[in-house]
């Protein structure tokens, strides 16, 4: 299943989101890693990016109402302008 011009969030504190975020980067998703942790997010897109599984985003934020709205403004700032799929 191509996945192209598709928007994915993956919580970077789950036990699977290398294997899930991997899987569905390479297939053609665009990734957005999220949680509190920054530097576990960037460490995580680096071994993403390492293994061909595109080049995902990275959002900080502490699961908070106002967070989650936030990466909800954040993907769909990347989705504006894209060809409805």
């Amino acid at each position: 299943m191509e996945l192209l011009g598709k928007v994915v969030v993956v919580p970077v504190e789950w036990a699977g989101a290398l294997d899930l975020a991997a899987g569905l980067g390479a297939r053609g998703a665009t990734v957005v890693l999220v949680g509190p942790d920054g530097a576990a997010a960037g460490r995580l897109a680096a071994v993403l990016e390492a293994g061909g599984a595109g080049r995902p985003a990275v959002f900080v934020t502490d699961g908070s109402p106002a967070g989650v709205e936030a990466v909800a403004d954040f993907v769909a700032e990347m989705l504006r302008g894209r060809e409805a799929v």
